[in-house]
């Protein structure tokens, strides 16, 4: 009898990339894909622990799961998991797993089938990883697939645990990227996009470390000529160096938007973040894409808050972020993390950040509107990520990601339509 399964994936796209990966290995045993827990033989559940909240979330899943389908093998894996196997088990997980081992879980699936007795493999020490092969299997979000090509995080930001939970930096080999990523496009998407929890560090563990990433993205964009898009989903300042820009000087196929996580516009918030660049840097490396790419679509994270921040290292971010022209800012407020080195540190009042959060918001608001506005009557191409048939129109982003809306028509999933851009969802 085949087995009926039920996956759910918490917070990034990497963890949705692994998920369907697992999917994909349930699939090549004739395993079935339920649409409600409570018709599944098997429960999946992939972890979040970036945030308190995420932590938070995670364990409610797992009660919940175990509640609604006490039956199911329930499965545990990803951030949370790592590092709080013994309470994953006690709320109601009978496989656990954490940002390694996934490979192996339809093997632990038939030794708790035969055994009964809960499984839990996860590493005490995750900073000595290798890359774990899931097979070509990339996460599809519409039209747009997430191929993923690294793991694991060396940073150590004084805010952040992951480094300890996903484990050392670690690269996907070059030709399985490639093979992936032809066989994306021969099954017709029209969009790539790279991603890993620290993607800009690809390839320093590969052999002598001289293939990076640009040498990657080149692979792809000589080697695969019929891409229309390639999309990097994050990259870090440090990681933007004199190879990467005459990549992105010589390959138009690399879309008009780059996402760089800047957390803060003060110097001395960064230094305590540890984050190895200050204002200057990052607003030099800023200048240096704008000289190859004018019309670029550079977007960002912040974080509000931060421990210690004054009123006056809080204007100097505001001040920052308005002076770099930013198409986007991603706000968080600063979430304390035991076991980093922020968490010895005095927390930011509540209410303060969340005026910070609401002026940041307010910003990015104004700057989005004023990046748009650059593109206001002029020819674009989107992407159809989605329809809405009831109301007869159909959604998608252009390559610097301005979200457009346009009328059905016989407009399909997967079609590049050019069109006159008049405002961020309407351009008919």
């Amino acid at each position: 009898m085949s087995k009926k399964y039920f996956l759910h994936s918490l917070g990034c796209k990497v963890n949705s990339y692994e998920t369907a990966a697992l999917g994909i290995d349930f699939q090549k045993h004739q395993w079935k894909s339920a649409e409600r827990v409570e018709e599944a033989d098997i429960v999946v559940l992939n972890t979040c622990s970036v945030t308190g909240r995420a932590d938070q979330k995670s364990r409610q899943h797992i009660s919940s799961f175990r509640k609604r389908n006490p039956k199911a093998i329930l499965v545990v894996m990803g951030c949370y998991s790592q590092k709080h196997a013994k309470e994953s088990v006690a709320l109601g997980a009978n496989i656990v797993v954490g940002t390694a081992g996934r490979s192996k879980i339809v093997d632990y699936i038939g030794q708790f089938e035969k055994e009964g007795k809960a499984i839990a493999d996860v590493k005490a020490d995750s900073r000595k990883e290798k890359y774990e092969e899931l097979g070509s299997n990339a996460f599809c979000e519409n039209s747009r697939a997430f191929l993923k090509v690294q793991d694991g995080c060396d940073n150590f930001c004084s805010y952040c645990y992951i480094p300890f939970l996903r484990g050392n930096s670690r690269s996907r080999e070059p030709r399985a990227v490639l093979e992936e990523a032809k066989a994306l496009v021969e099954a017709g998407y029209k969009e790539i996009v790279l991603t890993g929890i620290e993607t800009g560090s690809y390839g320093r563990d590969l052999g002598d470390g001289s293939y990076r990433l640009p040498d990657l993205m080149e692979g792809i964009c000589t080697k695969i000529p019929e891409l229309p898009r390639l999309r990097i989903s994050s990259i870090e300042e440090s990681e933007i160096d004199d190879w990467f820009l005459d990549v992105l000087k010589r390959y138009p196929v690399i879309v008009d938007h780059l996402h760089i996580p800047l957390q803060s516009g003060s110097a001395s918030v960064l230094k305590r973040m540890k984050r190895h660049y200050g204002p200057e840097e990052f607003a030099s490396k800023i200048g240096r894409i704008r000289q190859i790419r004018p019309e670029i679509a550079i977007t960002t994270d912040v974080i509000a808050g931060f421990p210690g921040e004054s009123d006056e290292e809080w204007k100097e971010t505001m001040d920052f972020c308005s002076s770099i022209g930013f198409a986007e800012i991603h706000v968080f407020p600063f979430s304390m993390r035991p076991g980093t080195f922020a968490a010895t540190l005095k927390d930011t009042d509540p209410k303060v950040k969340k005026a910070r959060v609401r002026d940041l918001l307010e910003l990015s608001k104004g700057l989005r509107l004023s990046y748009e506005k650059r593109f206001w009557g002029r020819q674009v191409e989107i992407l159809i990520e989605n329809t809405d048939e009831e109301n007869g129109f159909a959604y998608g982003h252009t390559p610097n990601y301005l979200l457009c809306r346009v009328p059905l028509e016989h407009h399909q999933h997967g079609d590049l339509v050019s069109i006159i851009y008049k405002s961020e969802i309407s351009s008919d």
